[in-house]
């Protein structure tokens, strides 16, 4: 069972997609390459927000402002451009969710995906290193909860075809995070879209996303978030990186559903995080991204991805730091035993 997912799409093409703060797709359309690259020189120029993954950096240069509209006019080509020559290639293998309403994209209410231990089991044993190495009584605790999660998720895939591996991987990436946590559902987020490569946002300006958590939608290119557990340990994982600005704003945010723990424990982690953040600024030391040295949010998100893919290196270079992600999420990726108390 093995999962094609650049296939999406022919290889002269790609698809871009527009989205609203609220995660509302606003424009959807197959492009030419050569487009494509037009526009990237476009978008690549213009300013990023806070809760962007990290590969889009901001640029805040009034000489941009023009740009602007230039990447305007040509999202005014995108639209002129039909889909007669995108087709995206039937996938009938049991990884495939059928498409039952001929929409430019799936939606699938969590509720209804019914899915089974053995489905569950069989996608975290293949594709998910943190699974695996839980003993019998924890897979049977993530199995259930991963299945709460789903349940109560709206997803939507943009795209003609999808796999099952989309809700169940993604779903699992918040259960990670979570797993030491009483209160694990981001009940705040209702819909997951899952776009097949990077797709463009409006708000509050327009850039090229692979990720981005907005209104009550978490955001995410199937592509990207794959390729943070094809790696699981370079230290980049777009899936714990949005999942920690949504438990974040759960926790923070809302005044719902708050894990009184997390906030408790957290001033800890800005202390000592803030000593890090400062340490980082400096030359030699460079653990973490430009990106996650652009605010504290960001630097955050990021301390989740190399506290579970470099915790060796994390807790080497900033003990305390990582110290106090263990106490934040009830985990110790080096110490499995002692997690979960």
């Amino acid at each position: 069972m093995t999962l094609n997912y650049l296939n999406f799409l022919p290889q002269d093409s790609t698809t871009l997609t527009l989205i609203n703060a609220s995660g509302d797709t606003l424009l959807q359309d197959s492009v030419p390459s050569e487009i494509e690259k037009a526009y990237d020189e476009v978008v690549h120029s213009v300013a990023s927000q806070e809760y962007n993954y990290r590969h889009v950096k901001p640029n805040n240069d009034d000489s941009l402002f023009p740009l602007f509209f230039i990447a305007f006019f040509v999202l005014l080509v995108f639209s002129a451009i039909r889909r007669s020559n995108h087709q995206a290639e039937e996938d009938t293998s049991n990884n495939y969710i059928p498409d039952g309403n001929n929409n430019s994209f799936l939606t699938y209410n969590g509720c209804d995906l019914l899915f089974t231990d053995e489905e569950l089991s069989t996608a975290c044993n293949k594709h998910f290193n943190y699974y695996t190495v839980l003993n019998d009584e924890e897979k049977l605790r993530f199995l259930q909860r991963l299945k709460n999660f789903i349940s109560k998720k709206i997803f939507v895939i943009h795209d003609k075809s999808g796999f099952k591996e989309m809700p169940i991987l993604i779903s699992a990436a918040a259960i990670q995070l979570s797993f030491g946590l009483d209160k694990y559902l981001l009940r705040s987020f209702s819909h997951i879209h899952i776009f097949p490569e990077e797709f463009i946002g409006l708000h509050p300006t327009l850039r090229l996303l692979q990720g981005n958590v907005s209104g009550h939608s978490i955001n995410l290119s199937w592509k990207h978030f794959m390729e943070g557990y094809q790696y699981p340990e370079n230290g980049q994982n777009l899936g714990l990186h949005e999942f920690a600005h949504a438990f974040h704003y759960q926790y923070f945010e809302t005044g719902t559903y708050i894990e009184r723990d997390f906030v408790a424990a957290f001033p800890k982690f800005d202390e000592c995080g803030n000593r890090a953040f400062q340490a980082e600024q400096l030359p030699g030391n460079d653990l973490y991204s430009d990106y996650a040295l652009t605010n504290f949010q960001e630097f955050w998100a990021e301390s989740v991805e190399l506290f579970f893919e470099r915790p060796g290196d994390l807790k080497a270079k900033y003990e305390d730091l990582y110290t106090a992600i263990c106490k934040l999420l009830n985990q110790d990726p080096l110490n499995k035993e002692s997690s979960l108390t």
